[in-house]
């Protein structure tokens, strides 16, 4: 009787540990981005690549920003990035991808958490 009081305990513990886990994630990662380049935020290059992505995306009709990763959460860490976003849904992402293809510009759509911070 003991043991399956005990495994009861440990199941239940177990899917309650599962459904906060999950919530959790799509907390974290609730804002979707697309990123149109990235590089290291020591390299002295990154500055040059992300500003020139970011006139290459303004000819397209594309507002973006060049931002360091540590204000987000899900993204790499001591990154520099130009992203557009955040967008409404996976849809709006995906159509602004093809307007980015179209005038030449290549990206990949990444969920992550404006978190903030200087």
């Amino acid at each position: 009787m003991r043991t399956r009081i005990l495994a009861l305990t440990l199941a239940c513990f177990g899917l309650a540990n599962i459904q906060t886990t999950l919530l959790a994630q799509s907390a974290v990662h609730r804002h979707i981005f697309n990123v149109y380049a990235s590089g290291p935020q020591d390299d002295g290059r990154v500055i040059d690549l992300t500003s020139s992505k970011i006139t290459q995306l303004e000819r397209c009709g594309i507002a973006a920003i060049s931002d360091h990763t540590h204000r987000y959460q899900g993204m790499a860490e001591n990154m520099i990035v130009t992203i557009s976003g955040p967008h409404a849904n996976l849809t709006a992402a995906k159509a602004e991808l093809l307007k980015a293809k179209a005038c030449g510009v290549e990206g990949y759509t990444k969920r992550a958490t404006l978190t903030g911070g200087e």
